[in-house]
């Protein structure tokens, strides 16, 4: 009996979720390592089991054989074994489940991750007007990133991008970068009469 073939076989398996695990966990290493560690370690741990019950299966075949020879507790053995080998093929069932759903869980944690593609962005193609110098354009009350675009002839989109904003949220005072040009002339006057800077 190969008592050491359980130990190298679920090596091999702790390496091979290793493996698959590494090719998508690079854009969360640190969490994956954890995930990854887990998995290895649990993996290790009925490894052990294996390994024990594998050395116990042993040890009562060679108790078996002498008993057999001399007479004695032949059945109860047998039985005690034939428990064992049903507890290394349940341990290997539920090794074997464990690692899919160590590797599924990993997998989705990945690709929770992983941020989904920009869609395609609906401004305007950007012409010399937004690629020219910029200056600063201080927030007056009233004032909203739809006034202040209209009124430099740009985009919501592009003061957001140009100011890092996450939101529409605006203050008082907030100092923006704006294209550098002369406001739009329009039927309504600007909120405030020009540029605020």
């Amino acid at each position: 009996m190969k008592t050491g073939t359980g130990k190298r076989k679920y090596g091999a398996l702790a390496a091979a979720v290793a493996i698959s695990v590494a090719a998508g966990a690079q854009q969360a290493a640190t969490r994956d390592a954890f995930l990854l560690k887990q998995a290895y370690e649990h993996v290790q741990r009925i490894s052990g089991q294996m390994d024990v019950l594998e050395t116990n299966q042993g040890a009562l075949a060679g108790r078996l054989e002498r008993l057999e020879r001399g007479g004695g507790e032949v059945k109860a053995l047998k039985a005690e074994i034939d428990a064992l080998k049903a507890e290394i093929a349940r341990l290997r069932r539920d090794m074997a489940d464990q690692r899919r759903e160590i590797v599924a869980d990993i997998l989705a944690k990945i690709k929770q991750a992983t941020p989904p593609p920009a869609p395609p962005s609906r401004e305007p193609a950007r012409g010399p007007r937004d690629a020219g110098p910029r200056e600063e354009y201080t927030v007056q009350p009233g004032d909203t990133l739809s006034l202040i675009a209209q009124a430099f002839n740009t985009t919501v989109g592009r003061l957001k991008e140009m100011n890092n904003l996450k939101s529409d949220r605006l203050s008082i005072g907030q100092r923006l970068m704006v294209p550098a040009q002369q406001p739009q002339k329009q039927d309504k006057p600007h909120p405030h009469g020009g540029r605020g800077r």
